[in-house]
């Protein structure tokens, strides 16, 4: 009974020291990228031209809040982000893409975030705060 109580403990410390591990080895590799964001951009293949498009949460494609988006990612880490609605002129926004482990930060030049996670297949997919949440998705162009 005492052989198999620290086989159990002696399993569990192994567990523990690999995925402690583990962690320092991503931290590491995310912090390389953090402080060099132009690095990060191309490392992992984000530079150019997205599309996609925005929409209220709990809407659809026919809801009036519905928009296309064109996001261009230069290689220098900056951004411009355009958002079409329906029947209007196109608005911009324009910053800095920062990596925040594996999530794309939007961060503009007027303070706001958007945070978007790259999920198979390339798309990026993400959420924005304001009056109400607004979801968004982006793929590659081309």
């Amino acid at each position: 009974m005492c052989a198999r109580r620290f086989a159990t403990f002696a399993a569990g410390a192994v567990l523990i020291a690999l995925s402690a591990g583990c962690a320092a080895q991503s931290t590491d590799a995310v912090s390389s990228t953090v402080s060099d964001p132009a690095a990060a951009v191309r490392e992992r293949g984000l530079s150019g031209t997205w599309h996609g498009e925005s929409w209220p949460v709990g809407t659809d494609s026919t809801s009036r809040m519905h928009s296309a988006l064109t996001l261009e990612i230069k290689d220098d880490s900056t951004y411009r982000l355009s958002t079409t609605r329906m029947g209007t002129s196109p608005s911009n926004e324009s910053g800095v893409v920062v990596m925040k482990g594996d999530a794309v930060v939007l961060k503009s030049n007027e303070g706001q975030e958007t945070r978007l996670t790259r999920k198979a297949g390339g798309a990026l997919y993400g959420n924005m705060s304001g009056r109400y949440p607004i979801a968004l998705m982006l793929k590659r162009a081309g």
